[in-house]
């Protein structure tokens, strides 16, 4: 690939032909891989959101230090340099000339099949971003930044294919992927930590979703007297100090008023203390649990769809469907979550309330 002297957009050097050049698979943008690495990303991710893509005519040195023939052909897909007769990008093929609006040559998706309008950057079908011709930038922009093979095999499975279904979060779980295919059984999620029992949902890991939620459920019918019993003692606070006039009030009824406030506080945090130790540390315990458990779960479910989708599909572009679809994120199932478990809660409190009001 020719991105000699073309300006690093992450540390502003410029790239030579002996450098480590990564090109980000959304919009092309080349850079050094030790750039991309410590960053984490692409140097213009926050751009990608509004469809950008480099083209060649950017982050580039004066003509006169570069030294490029003004006859020379900059493609604008990848930034090469070509001849100026010729009629095809010797790096990527994009062919010299095409118009945007060209509607004669759609862009067919090497990821789903669908054809696209030709000036479209990513396919309107699965999202996948198209280069010239419809090509998929290393058919598959979930593995940039991770530094591991489509090819290689984890527990059984191609990473590349784990990257479809992990989606954005490849980076994070390939690696811990490897971990329990060598054997390791357990890992810590922050996510499902401070986001049980929902983050389940949001993985689209249902079983394990609902048996938590009833799980969390129960906890706090069990706990539900604890809680009231901090409620009532924290309003009764509260309302003294709200009851209380201020501004009327005289030397012997503030006197009065501090020693009654003092009172109340003492009784307060004698019969909170307990409840609350109870009701936190049962709380942390469950959550506990489930980021403990929840890169595991993770794994598994992985390698049963994986394991479903090559018993029921063969054609390949199809079968990249069937991974991304079963994998990736359900924010409206995480929403559902949280909506499912308040009400699932007030329906166990009402349920014992009406059955302890019968005795």
């Amino acid at each position: 690939m020719n991105y000699e002297n073309r300006l690093c957009p992450y540390c502003g050097k410029p790239l030579k032909a002996e450098d480590d050049v990564v090109v980000c698979p959304v919009c092309a943008t080349p850079q050094h891989r030790e750039c991309w690495m410590q960053n984490g990303c692409c140097a213009n991710d926050s751009l990608h959101a509004s469809g950008y893509i480099w083209n060649g005519n950017e982050n580039s040195r004066p003509a006169e230090e570069t030294n490029s023939s003004s006859d020379s052909n900059i493609c604008h897909i990848c930034g090469s340099e070509n001849p100026k007769d010729a009629l095809h990008c010797g790096n990527c093929g994009a062919l010299f000339g095409e118009s945007a609006d060209n509607s004669q040559n759609p862009k067919v998706c090497a990821f789903c099949g669908k054809e696209n309008d030709s000036d479209a950057r990513h396919c309107k079908n699965c999202g996948a971003p198209l280069a010239s011709g419809g090509q998929f930038f290393n058919d598959n922009p979930y593995l940039a930044g991770t530094g591991i093979a489509p090819d290689e095999l984890i527990g059984g499975i191609k990473a590349g294919d784990i990257a479809l279904y992990t989606q954005a979060s490849s980076k994070r779980y390939l690696p811990k992927f490897k971990r329990f295919a060598k054997g390791k059984k357990l890992s810590f999620n922050f996510a499902a930590f401070f986001f049980a029992p929902y983050w389940f949902f949001f993985r689209k890991m249902y079983k394990a979703g609902i048996f938590l939620i009833v799980l969390f459920a129960t906890a706090a019918l069990m706990l539900s007297s604890f809680s009231n019993e901090i409620v009532t003692h924290t309003n009764s606070y509260v309302n003294t100090v709200n009851n209380f006039d201020y501004e009327n009030a005289t030397e012997e009824e503030f006197a009065a008023f501090e020693k009654e406030l003092e009172q109340v506080s003492t009784e307060m945090l004698e019969k909170t203390m307990k409840p609350m130790l109870i009701v936190t540390g049962v709380d942390l315990i469950l959550h506990l649990i489930c980021a403990l458990i929840a890169d595991r779960l993770y794994y598994k479910k992985t390698r049963d769809d994986m394991k479903l989708i090559d018993e029921s599909v063969n054609e390949p572009n199809m079968r990249k469907i069937m991974i991304s679809r079963r994998g990736g994120l359900s924010p409206l199932a995480f929403a559902a979550s949280i909506m499912g478990y308040n009400s699932l809660v007030q329906l166990l409190m009402m349920g014992a309330n009406t059955i302890m009001n019968s005795f």
